[in-house]
């Protein structure tokens, strides 16, 4: 305080004021409001000497320095006449007041600057305010205690705040006359802001509240009444029916938010890493959270997230479910609030009720529905994660549908080593349990061939038993780590498949049972030059109708705002081989060069019968000098109009998978 004044600063008492939705009104009206306002300082300032009070405007609104001792009556006045103004002309106006350090210089313009940590706080405590009456600070309270005023003068509601420094604040309501202030509806109790959400059927903030009620008082019966009206809400709002809570009664709903974890983060913090033990799933009620370093492969030089996501959309719910630690970044990108539930928890406690039992069905079909995604968009036999594997002939929807009602994910028992069939089917619920695909989602095992081990995070098929298919007997597999986890999906969906979908699917089961899925996305890159377009549509369209073969093209592949080089950096590494569709007109292609330099690289380390680069030559008449690049002259090529090359260039590409 004593450097404070040793540097010209001074005691002061600031009246603030600032137009609520100002910036939404009309022009005329924006204009006649803020003249009013002038008009009430310039009276209050002709009652005091001059200079004795500063007007700070900010344009809706201001601050209004008094100077020196007896300010009491003045900014009484001033505050009661802004009162009046905005009550006439029904107007939302915040008014607040405050005693704080100031120092004063000369503006730019020759007006009165003040500069200090009064002016500072009384912008943060105008904010407090919200238009219903006036908010002062203490100190603004002790100084019109301090004398004998004209006017009564009622201090009351008091509240504690901590400033944006972190000082703990007590404010006041502050009431005269026909004057009386409340806490308006930006600073009101839980209880009022949960009234408030239902009245403006915001369903997934009233959760909120009545979670933050339910912390304090388990039983309330304003929290058990509002969860009727938050289940009607999120009911008959269609866009929230991927949440299982949006499907729960009143009492349903009361059993899971019991189990509900409250989580609060600021902008920028962190939820949860990649590798962080995955014990808990996460509803957002307010805010929004950006899903980052998916699948832990980095940032790839972005701040930008990879996904969005926002109040009712679930995160993290695969690894609770899966038993597997963290897949993805989960990144507050505003203020944000989560309800958090922990597997075991629902599990073990959700049953105890009838209602309890109901909310646990409902969770527990949730979690198979996002399992079945997950294993669908995974797996490359299904529709794998370019959608290119044999079920993407069909919707994605109608394949959704068609086959949950079929599916269950049952958790092995392994009292020993091995991991058979009958340990999944003896807990298979549906009809004919053991006919169908089983599909490894957690844990890991041994193939019988020795070989391999196959994680639940590829999505490997251990058995199947469709119709119309040799069936060989069941191998056994070695448990590598537990727990084990099998999606079961029953023939009787595989039959309610679309046609198109069955006709692809049978062929690629035999040898994709007891394998590792593949690494790569795409069987071949395919390298050209876009002078040979025509020719190139028509060889990819032939490798995949003909050989169920997948090939990166960058006309498919690249959308809107990609950046060229990371998504064909992307391509080269996630196919399994580059075809080099060898014309003259390659040697001209900038970026067919550069794919070219990428790849070969990766040839140094391989066999000779192993190679990376595979080279098709597109025209007959050219040259072998003229189409292929110098450094394959003297590898092994393929003529597509030559009898037969096409078709022993696919079927070694297809034995590779």
């Amino acid at each position: 305080m004593d450097r404070e004044r040793a540097a010209g600063f001074q005691e002061v008492a600031i009246v603030s004021c600032d137009l609520v939705g100002h910036s939404g009104s009309a022009d005329w009206d924006q204009v006649r409001r803020v003249a009013a306002i002038n008009m009430i300082v310039a009276a209050a300032m002709d009652r005091r000497e001059a200079g004795r009070i500063v007007w700070s405007s900010g344009g809706d609104g201001g601050h209004v320095l008094f100077f020196g001792n007896e300010w009491q009556d003045d900014a009484v006045l001033l505050i009661e006449e802004l009162c009046a103004w905005a009550r006439e002309d029904g107007t939302k106006l915040r008014i607040t007041g405050h005693v704080g350090m100031v120092a004063t210089l000369s503006g730019a313009d020759r007006r009165t600057q003040t500069v200090g940590s009064g002016i500072n706080f009384s912008g943060w405590l105008v904010r407090k305010a919200t238009g219903h009456g006036v908010v002062v600070s203490d100190s603004f309270r002790l100084g019109v205690t301090s004398v004998k005023l004209t006017k009564e003068i009622t201090f009351h509601g008091e509240r504690l705040w901590v400033d944006r420094s972190n000082i703990k604040q007590l404010l006041y309501l502050m009431s005269f006359g026909d004057v009386t202030s409340k806490w308006g509806n930006g600073e009101q109790d839980d209880y009022l802001s949960l009234e408030e959400c239902l009245d403006k059927r915001k369903g997934w903030d009233a959760l909120y509240y009545a979670k933050r009620i339910s912390q304090i008082n388990a039983t309330d019966d304003a929290v058990a009444d509002a969860l009727g009206g938050v289940s009607i809400i999120l009911n008959s709002d269609s866009k929230e029916k991927s949440n299982f809570l949006s499907k729960l009664r009143a009492d349903e709903l009361t059993e899971m938010l019991k189990l509900g974890h409250l989580v609060e983060r600021r902008p920028g913090e962190m939820i949860c890493r990649v590798d962080d033990p995955g014990e808990s799933m996460f509803i957002i009620l307010r805010g929004e959270v950006g899903v980052y370093n998916l699948e832990g492969k980095g940032f790839d030089g972005s701040a930008d997230p990879k996904h969005v996501q926002r109040a009712g959309e679930i995160v993290g719910e695969l690894a609770p479910a899966l038993r597997r630690t963290r897949t993805a970044d989960l990144v507050a990108m505003t203020s944000v609030a989560l309800l958090s539930f922990i597997n075991d928890e629902i599990k073990e406690k959700l049953s105890a009720t009838e209602a309890g039992n109901y909310a646990l069905r409902q969770y527990d079909k949730f979690i198979l529905d996002r399992v079945l995604q997950h294993t669908l968009q995974v797996a490359p036999y299904l529709f794998g994660q370019n959608r290119r594997g044999p079920l993407s002939a069909g919707s994605w929807d109608d394949t959704m549908r068609r086959l949950l009602p079929h599916a269950e994910l049952i958790t092995v028992d392994t009292p020993g080593i091995d991991v058979e069939i009958d340990q999944v089917v003896e807990k298979v619920t549906g009809d004919d349990p053991r006919r169908g695909l089983f599909i490894l989602v957690s844990g890991s095992v041994m193939s019988s061939r020795g070989s391999a081990t196959l994680s639940g995070a590829q999505c490997p098929l251990l058995w199947f038993d469709v119709p119309k298919l040799v069936k060989k007997p069941p191998s056994t597999y070695q448990l590598q780590a537990e727990p084990i986890l099998v999606l079961w999906i029953g023939v009787k969906g595989i039959e309610q498949l679309a046609v198109e979908q069955r006709r692809k699917l049978f062929p690629v089961l035999e040898g994709a049972v007891g394998g590792v899925p593949s690494e790569y996305k795409y069987d071949v890159y395919l390298c050209h030059s876009s002078e040979d377009k025509e020719v190139v549509l028509e060889i990819r369209d032939r490798l995949w109708n003909e050989y169920g073969i997948k090939s990166w093209y960058d006309d498919e592949e690249l959308l809107p705002g990609d950046s060229t080089r990371r998504i064909i950096e992307k391509g080269l590494k996630t196919s399994r081989f580059l075809l080099l569709c060898a014309s003259a007109n390659l040697n001209n292609s900038d970026w067919a060069n550069r794919e070219i330099d990428s790849i070969t690289h990766l040839d140094v380390k391989r066999r000779s019968d192993d190679p990376k680069v595979l080279v098709l030559k597109l025209y007959e008449e050219e040259s072998n000098d003229e189409a292929v690049p110098t450094i394959f002259r003297g590898t092994k090529r393929h003529d597509y109009r030559r009898k037969d090359d096409f078709k022993k260039l696919c079927e070694y590409i297809a034995s590779h998978r």
